[in-house]
């Protein structure tokens, strides 16, 4: 007997070697298989100003390092606007989340110009980017609300990647519709593909459950990012689509393979989707060495029980 639908057609997949060089962005999902690749010691750079939930956010970040790596001597100077003070005394940037902070305004401007370059180098040099799209929607700071005007040069709004437990009245809520997200991510891939050719994309949307928005909010919001990555995936022949979201939601479709909160999947699907992952994406060789790096891993963390006798 079978008790599940397992996901038949993964379409599009390109290998990924042992000596391959990936940057990975987008929201928790992101993390799952990113911290996996670099546990196993894949090169790979994972969200150097952190978790990023939508691909509006995600595209700015983008937009930012792709002009430092394309040598625009004035991109960074985009960085500093973007910080302010908490009322915590702590300082943050709009650009990042809470990954990127500082005591001090130049201390939070430096890490964000850190991660903003390191960004920058890795797109001059990755083989693989990996997007994974959390939500549609997005929040975007008021210019009455914002303490430096000059963030406002270019419009009247600043898209934000956090809002860092600031005063709803300073954001507005937009949804991003289908046609914004092809339309943005096909912009940033023509300006990608100028630094690296040869580049490979991997596009998915997160499994985890925004219950912020309701049950069925969350559902069109998926729908959307679905539509989306969809007609991405069908008209650039150098994106393939990973997909995550119906692994757990149609092929696992039970809530012992939830987290204890119910929106995050648990280790058991994480894995599960990890090595579905490993299985579409790299050669039987290179699973190989990924198990014999698991099994060094868990060797590694191994504690033995030392006996106070002995």
């Amino acid at each position: 007997m079978q008790f599940t639908t397992p996901i038949q057609d993964f379409g599009r997949t390109f290998p990924i070697g042992a000596d391959a060089k990936l940057l990975a962005l987008g929201s928790c999902f992101a993390e799952v298989v990113g911290r996996r690749m670099g546990d196993r010691r894949l090169d790979i750079l994972l969200n150097p100003t952190g978790v990023l939930y939508n691909p509006r956010s995600l595209f700015n970040l983008l937009d930012i390092a792709g002009a430092v790596a394309r040598g625009d001597a004035d991109a960074l100077s985009l960085a500093a606007p973007t910080v302010f003070q908490a009322p915590d005394g702590r300082w943050y940037s709009w650009l990042a989340s809470s990954l990127i902070s500082g005591a001090t305004c130049e201390e939070c401007v430096d890490r964000l110009a850190d991660a903003l370059q390191q960004t920058a180098l890795r797109l001059s040099q990755m083989d693989i980017l990996m997007l994974t799209f959390g939500t549609d929607h997005y929040y975007a700071l008021d210019a009455a609300c914002a303490a430096n005007p000059n963030l406002f040069s270019k419009g009247s709004m600043v898209a934000v990647a956090n809002c860092h437990k600031m005063p709803a009245r300073m954001f507005r809520e937009h949804i991003m519709d289908t046609t914004e997200i092809v339309t943005l991510f096909d912009h940033q891939l023509r300006q990608l593909l100028e630094l690296r050719p040869q580049l490979r994309v991997i596009v998915s949307v997160s499994p985890y459950r925004y219950l912020k928005y309701g049950l069925h909010g969350n559902q069109l919001s998926k729908a959307n990012l679905l539509l989306a990555t969809e007609r991405i995936a069908q008209t650039f022949s150098e994106v393939s689509y990973f997909p995550a979201y119906e692994i757990l939601l149609d092929e696992l479709r039970d809530y012992r393979y939830f987290a204890p909160d119910m929106v995050h999947p648990s280790e058991v699907a994480e894995d599960y989707i990890w090595q579905l992952f490993c299985s579409h994406y790299m050669s039987d060789s290179m699973q190989q060495t990924m198990k014999e790096r698991e099994r060094e891993l868990r060797a590694l963390r191994h504690r033995p029980l030392i006996r106070p006798e002995s």
